[in-house]
């Protein structure tokens, strides 16, 4: 039996498990490496908007796996040799692999400044613990009457969809949320017409939008632009792009901030037994493109067994299907390419989608 270690517990390896009996077939005994559990991170709208539960999102990991014959280590991978297949374990044990996985997220950066040690608090957009913390906090301090403004960093879908989360709490209390995006454009890749639209939708709903403003650091009671300009807040959720996590480097192999590189193909130019996907993978040739999680998944399982048994490759493509924000009222915006669509209907098809894997959850959930 090859031994395939995957380390991370994101959408993409996820994804990869629920074909795990195709690995086991090729040859392969598969090891998961990850200290807590899975959370599912397709609703943002719903769990900003607190809607959702704790119990609704966290998938407990050692049951997922024994039922598809996995081995799950609850530990974290501290450093690997891919020259020597080894990879070292906070734990103190170490491993050996023939093939080696990493999907292990994004960190959520803001340089603070030194001494600061004041509000506003930091919230990750793509850590869903995190924005279920904020989401109560916010509730508590609305009933308290308490004004309190929230500032969103960063452009693009997943930042459209905490504020349409928040939005709800801004309607029952005196809630005050700000957009700084980097550039001119919120959504870089949809059709000017529907960001017109959704701009529109946003500043009558009372969000303040700040545009060509890059936040580079956090102060007591404020960020900061990188043109030193200071923006009051209580609150503040990291959206922008990330850095991904440090253990990206930790092999040695070609990686920049915005994670390893890989190919197409989810393998390291430089090793081709090393693979990466989700946001800890820096593509080449795909800079700043949005990449399926589930797509990435079904290439990533074909890959891995195409490598043991000498078949062809899959690439991922860059685009490929259509991009939906749920905008927290029942509907939702949908866009690929030039068409795009906003109302109750694509909103009907991502609650499917979503209802899927809220379902796996709540299947694994502690005493059932």
């Amino acid at each position: 039996m090859k031994s395939l270690v995957l380390v991370g517990a994101g959408h993409a390896h996820m994804g990869l498990l629920l074909q795990a009996d195709r690995l086991h077939k090729a040859g392969f005994e598969i090891t998961l490496i990850d200290p807590g559990s899975f959370w599912y991170g397709g609703a943002t709208t719903r769990v900003a908007a607190g809607q959702l539960s704790r119990a609704a999102l966290k998938l407990p990991l050692r049951g997922f796996c024994r039922e598809r014959a996995v081995r799950y280590r609850a530990d974290r991978a501290l450093g690997v040799d891919t020259r020597h297949r080894r990879l070292w374990l906070a734990s103190g044990d170490m491993l050996s692999f023939d093939t080696l996985s990493l999907d292990v997220g994004l960190e959520c950066a803001l340089p603070v400044a030194a001494g600061s040690h004041a509000p506003p608090m930091l919230w990750s957009a793509v850590d869903m613990s995190a924005l279920l913390q904020l989401a109560d906090t916010l509730a508590h301090e609305g009933r308290g009457g308490v004004r309190r403004r929230v500032a969103v960093v960063g452009d693009g879908p997943r930042a459209l969809e905490v504020i349409a989360g928040l939005g709800r709490h801004a309607a029952a209390s005196s809630l005050l949320i700000s957009w700084y995006v980097p550039e001119t454009r919120l959504l870089a890749d949809a059709p000017l017409g529907l960001e017109r639209r959704l701009r529109r939708r946003l500043i009558e709903n009372g969000v303040e939008i700040v545009a060509q403003t890059s936040i580079v650091e956090k102060v007591d009671g404020a960020i900061c632009s990188d043109d030193g300009r200071r923006f009051t807040a209580d609150h503040v959720v990291m959206a922008s792009p990330a850095p991904a996590a440090r253990f990206v480097h930790a092999g040695r192999l070609p990686a920049q901030s915005e994670g390893l590189y890989v190919t197409r193909r989810l393998q390291s130019p430089a090793d081709a037994r090393v693979y990466a996907a989700g946001g800890c993978a820096s593509v080449l040739g795909a800079a700043g493109a949005y990449m399926d999680s589930d797509r990435q998944a079904r290439v990533l399982a074909h890959n891995i067994e195409a490598g043991a048994r000498r078949r062809p490759f899959k690439s991922v493509s860059a685009r490929g299907g259509a991009t939906t924000v749920d905008l927290g009222d029942g509907s939702a915006a949908t866009w690929h390419g030039r068409l795009w669509w906003q109302g109750r209907m694509p909103a009907r098809g991502r609650a499917r989608a979503q209802a899927q894997w809220l379902a796996l959850v709540e299947r694994y959930a502690p005493g059932r």
